[in-house]
This record gives structure tokens, sequence and C-alpha cells, in this order.
């Protein structure tokens, strides 16, 4: 919580003053993505060669505009002053809301967008979104080709992001791990990460211009990105879109996509600001 949320609390402010002061804090920690200038390439070869995997074939995705990325997951105190409820399992201000399901991401997202627009924190054809799957795998790979945004080594893994290996569940505040190249933290695991995209179990026929691919597909299946807490190495990798969820009645196993009525303490959300298509 910030200095100003402090001071507002013990002032005895009201819900919507507390609201825009996080808002504020939110607006201020989205990164510009800007391809094709600087240090953001124009496109990137989406996917991995690998075997067994939903993540190919091997495409090159390019875009033509520009957007911001949230350098955080959403953490509980935003969606609680958004939402007015906290689902999460794990409770913490500054750690990353869980147990929420696609449709109530997007519900945040929306809601965040309005309030965003009355405070004059964006302009009104900006719009608070999740990410497309194609977006979510180049701001994670922020330039790169390797395995991971850190290169291939993965005893470095520890270095970047929290995985079954090292969070005992836990969950901490965001940004606690080193960020990747363009300064985002937590693209490798702490949690899955929804995504627009409906689910497929494959590449063939993906969108080439950074959009959602919500043409055919299974429209009750959404897409999850960036491993958590509970995965093993392989999940975390830039690249990957497969995994298995460990719950109390054992493992729920996705394969490009996973339905979106899903709540775990392992999924949660990182969103975009772009203007509106």
């Amino acid at each position: 919580m910030n200095m100003v949320l402090v001071v507002a609390v013990l002032l005895g402010a009201d819900p919507a003053s507390q609201q825009k002061e996080l808002l504020k804090t939110f607006r201020k920690e989205f990164v510009a993505i800007t391809p094709g200038t600087g240090k953001f390439p124009a496109s990137f070869q989406m996917g991995h060669p690998g075997e067994n995997t939903s993540s190919k074939p091997l495409h090159q995705v390019t875009f033509d505009y520009h957007f911001h990325v949230a350098r955080y997951e959403v953490p509980q105190n935003l969606w609680e002053a958004v939402m007015g409820s906290n689902p999460s399992r794990w409770k913490g201000p500054r750690n990353s809301v869980e147990l929420l399901t696609f449709d109530e991401a997007m519900a945040f997202c929306a809601k965040a967008t309005a309030a965003m627009r009355k405070a004059k924190l964006i302009e009104t054809k900006q719009v608070i979104r999740l990410p497309s799957e194609a977006e979510w795998e180049y701001v994670a790979r922020a330039g790169t080709k390797t395995l991971y945004s850190f290169g291939d080594d993965v005893k470095k893994l520890d270095e970047f992001g929290w995985h079954t290996g090292n969070a005992a569940g836990n969950d901490p505040p965001v940004g606690a791990k080193k960020p990747n190249p363009w300064g985002l933290y937590d693209v490798h695991g702490y949690l899955w990460e929804w995504c627009l995209d409906h689910g497929h179990e494959n590449y063939e026929g993906a969108p080439q211009d950074g959009s959602a691919w919500t043409q055919a597909g299974d429209a009750q299946k959404r897409v999850m990105r960036g491993g958590s807490w509970k995965d093993k190495a392989a999940q975390l990798a830039s690249a990957n879109r497969d995994g298995a969820l460990r719950t109390s009645k054992g493992a729920i196993r996705f394969r490009g996509g996973i339905r979106k009525d899903l709540r775990d303490d392992a999924v949660g959300l990182r969103c975009i600001l772009a203007e509106v298509k």
C-alpha cells in the first residue's frame, strides 16, 4: 500500500478517494510497448518447436500498433478497490489477486476502465483489458529468443520467478523477483495469467497481427500463460501454454486453453492499456 493511501486510510478518507489513489498508482505502473521502435521489434517468432506441445507451428507475429502492459500482476488492494471484495486465498494487499474466473477478470477490466476514464487517468478512447496471447508472449519474451526471458539456464529461474521449487504457497508481494528485460515482473511463474484467446489445440490458423484468436476454437475455454507457483520449470517457459493445475480433486490438465469458469489460487491476471479498436 502506498504512503498516500496509508494517510488516506488513517484520516478516514472515503473509498472513492482510496480507489482513485490506487488507480493512479496502477496507471503509473504501465510500461509503454512500441513495436517497431528502439528496443521493441516490429515482429517476433511465436511458439516453440517441441514435440509434445501445443505451441506450434512456429509463426511470425507482426504488430502495427502500440500499447501498454502492466508492470505487475493485479494486486489484491487494487482488485478490492475496484470490485469491492477480495476472492484470494493468500491474503496480502500487494499480493497478486487469485481465485478468479476469466469472466471476473473481464469484469475487473471493464470496471477499471470506467473508473479510470471518470478520474481522467486514461483517455476515452483507451481501455483496460486482458492481453491477447500474442501480446502476452511478445512482452514476456522482451525481445529474446531463449527458453526464458533471462536465457536458457534453468538454474537462474529462482532469481526471476516463483515456482514449485521455491514457493511455499504463502504468496509474496508482486515484484519480489527480478524483472524481464522490459521491466515486467512475474512473467515466469507466480500466477497463470488469463488471455483473451479461445482455446485452440495448436497454432494452425492463428492470427499473425497480434490480435486475440477468438474465431473458432473452444469459446468455453481461454488461454492462460506464464505458469505459477504450483508448476515446474518447464511450465514457466516463455512459449509454454500447457499445464496441469493441482487441486484437492486431482490435477486439471490443459493444452492450449482451460475452461473459463476455472477458479484456482494459481490463476490471476495482468492488464493491457490500449486504444479501442
